[in-house]
């Protein structure tokens, strides 16, 4: 049993394989701050709903949301998410993201069935909302298993495609 308990979250987590981020700002907000500045109603009580959406006294929100609106002017905005132990919202901005995927499950199927140009914009609305995709592309890692490379970059405006 306590052998299921160790090698669970092992497996259950073994698909991402990298997610190396090239950070130049974390911004933290309280969870406060975050509902009164996307709900209309006061919001005494404050629950996690997950690592990613807050509960405003019955209201449901995104914390990206919040830091997309923080963060209109930084172009180099990535993604949000929660600090449940410091009950803080994180606002991270970057400038490269490397991200490796493994298509282990049958519920990656719908991710790693598409073209790697598309499942990378999909992992891009996610984790490096306003960078660009530089390289998409699957390969067979070393036990043949279905891998999902993905690198997004801020690129000069001269090399973004109009």
């Amino acid at each position: 049993m306590i052998l299921v308990l160790i090698i669970l979250p092992l497996i259950s987590f073994a698909h991402v394989i990298q997610d190396d981020v090239s950070i130049t700002e974390k911004s933290r907000h309280s969870f406060q701050t975050v509902c009164s500045k996307l709900v209309t109603h006061e919001s005494p009580l404050i629950e996690v709903v997950s690592g990613t959406e807050l509960d405003c006294m019955g209201k449901k929100v995104s914390v990206g949301k919040f830091c997309e609106k923080e963060l209109a002017a930084d172009p180099y905005y990535l993604r949000a998410y929660i600090d449940k132990e410091a009950k803080k919202v994180v606002c991270v901005s970057g400038k490269k993201v490397l991200f490796k995927y493994l298509c282990v499950k049958l519920s990656d199927k719908a991710l790693c069935s598409q073209t790697p140009q598309a499942s990378c914009r999909h992992i891009q609305e996610k984790l490096a909302k306003r960078l660009d995709l530089v390289h998409s592309s699957f390969v067979k890692n070393e036990k043949g298993i279905q891998q999902l490379n993905c690198f997004f970059e801020s690129l000069p405006l001269t090399e973004k495609s109009i």
